[in-house]
């Protein structure tokens, strides 16, 4: 294939994920949770400079910009990530063009642009999608280093060449923690490519980037308080801490569970070979795929395919991290879509060097087949999920809009807080970071788990917080089956209040019939307890 043509082919490409881009887009936002939360992280740096704790805090900046000059106008923040996905496959292309097949990275693009799994995160405020376009620019940086390692080891030459790969190191774990993580791929890479001594010095150049981030975010904003990601991931549960902490063998079980799940269910379902609901898992499949990607990894390895290669250790290092490091219990595919590229690109490679075995020319039909398949049936499924109807509704301000009831009542009973609760009503929820959205701007109280069935104790720790109101929803414990029981946090916790103290809550509005998965509006009566102590004394 010739490069003009290569090139048109690309940019037909970038068109079509485009476009497929603004058809599957999604105004609304996410059950998930936690692209709410990076709005509402942003919120607060724009209103009081506030450091964002627990997650990295580079994407909450960068969301900060367009707050700061738009508000918390969700399609403009949707938008980034739907720029970050094309700017991503464009630095990805540009690294790899000349250093690869150009029918393998034009089928792998191709793939991603009409995958309605993978562009989901085209229109979410997840980190996901700034994440992957960093990721990018860190692999064209690093084979840019490789190519300059004959250099002459000067000040000019770890400026111009180490440093930019330590800074977008760093970036990569301010913008999620696994970023840090970067490094070993840079280092296993390099030292593959026989470049030990830039090893070295990339390893001095990212200790000093990281120390001298340390001293500053210290001295502008002090110690971090609070819970860190890596204590939640060291606890065999991420909420219940009575649990106690992960064992080795529980950290190999983990390994075992997440590469079943994420490989033999989601990869498989984002390359169109399972329903996009599926959940099946298989250890065959699962197996499989790792001998496929193992052997692609070595035959690239074996023919100096370095970008290949580089993706072979990229996918390998971060997925083999992230499934050590998660509770298997999160089963969340976003976890591992920075990688899909990378990982295709090596499945695909291991594919073509196993069928060679069999000829070139029944290679070239057996890859184009499979190929062929995945696309077909990823199209399928991604013209399945196009609702213009809901994006039109959506854009005229309905934003309720194709929730599930649960959502439905519970975000509308949230909106209702805002309109008619009196501003010094503080209001506890379960999402309070989505309840804060839809309730333009107005702060909620979180409850997620407790440590105490003492109700005593625990009305005094709402009322020590000053919270007013509490909100009782019928949100799903699995939103593809409602009858499968719901969120029970807050259940629970008014449960053992209400079991002492029968009068703490009375309800003032609901939203929804009860075999609409209703929400409901308590007011906390906290005098309930002097009264009902003197009535059993009296």
């Amino acid at each position: 294939m010739k490069k003009n043509k290569f090139d048109i082919y690309f940019w037909a490409i970038m068109v079509v994920t485009l476009v497929f881009g603004l058809l599957l887009f999604n105004l609304r936002i996410d059950e998930g949770g936690d692209d709410s939360t990076y709005i509402c992280r942003a919120m607060d740096v724009v209103s009081s400079g506030t450091y964002p704790t627990f997650q990295g805090p580079l994407y909450p900046w960068f969301l900060a910009i367009f707050v700061a000059i738009c508000g918390p106008n969700l399609l403009v923040l949707k938008l980034t990530s739907l720029v970050c996905v094309l700017a991503g496959h464009y630095v990805f292309y540009r690294l790899a063009r000349k250093k690869m097949n150009n029918e393998h990275l034009l089928s792998v693009l191709g793939l991603m642009s009409i995958n309605s799994l993978y562009l989901f995160f085209a229109s979410q405020t997840y980190s996901e999608a700034l994440y992957t376009l960093v990721q990018y620019v860190f692999l064209g940086l690093l084979l840019r280093m490789e190519d300059k390692a004959g250099e002459k080891l000067s000040i000019k030459h770890v400026l111009s060449v180490v440093l930019p790969v330590a800074l977008c190191i760093l970036c990569g774990y301010l913008i999620r923690t696994v970023g840090i993580f970067w490094l070993v791929v840079a280092l296993v890479y390099i030292c593959l490519r026989k470049h030990y001594k830039t090893a070295l010095v990339l390893v001095g150049a990212t200790v000093v980037s990281l120390g001298l981030w340390m001293g500053v975010k210290t001295a502008v904003w002090g110690e971090s308080k609070g819970q860190s990601q890596i204590t939640q991931l060291t606890q065999v549960h991420p909420y219940e801490t009575e649990k106690g902490q992960e064992t080795i063998g529980g950290y190999f079980g983990r390994f075992v569970e997440n590469s079943e799940k994420y490989l033999s269910k989601h990869m498989l379902r984002i390359a169109g070979f399972k329903h996009a609901n599926s959940r099946e898992t298989s250890a065959i499949g699962t197996i499989l795929i790792y001998i496929v990607f193992l052997y692609g990894a070595f035959r690239a390895y074996k023919k100096g395919n370095r970008v290949v290669m580089l993706c072979a250790v990229l996918a390998a290092t971060m997925m083999g991290v992230t499934f050590f490091a998660l509770q298997s219990l999160w089963d969340q595919y976003r976890l591992i879509i920075p990688y899909v590229l990378a990982a295709y690109i090596v499945l695909i490679y291991g594919l073509y060097q196993l069928f060679l075995l069999l000829g070139q020319k029944v290679a070239k039909i057996a890859l184009g087949s499979v190929i062929g398949l995945s696309a077909l049936l990823s199209f399928s499924q991604t013209m399945q999920k196009i609702d213009l109807v809901q994006l039109k509704t959506n854009m005229s301000g309905n934003m309720l809009f194709g929730y599930t009831p649960d959502w439905y009542n519970y975000l509308g009973m949230c909106q209702a807080v805002a309109e008619h609760l009196p501003k010094d009503a503080f209001v506890a929820c379960r999402k309070p970071n989505m309840a804060r959205i839809y309730a333009g701007g107005r702060k909620f109280h979180g409850i997620y788990n407790f440590q105490s069935e003492d109700p005593d104790e625990l009305l005094n720790a709402l009322k020590e917080r000053g919270v007013t109101h509490i909100i009782l929803a019928s949100l799903r414990r699995d939103p593809l089956y409602p009858g499968q029981g719901v969120i029970n946090t807050i259940h629970r916790y008014m449960h053992f209040i209400v079991k002492k103290y029968p009068t703490a809550f009375y309800e003032i509005a609901s939203m929804g019939n009860e075999d609409q998965e209703p929400t409901y509006l308590y007011e906390i009566n906290y005098d309930a307890p002097a009264v009902e102590n003197t009535d059993e004394q009296d």
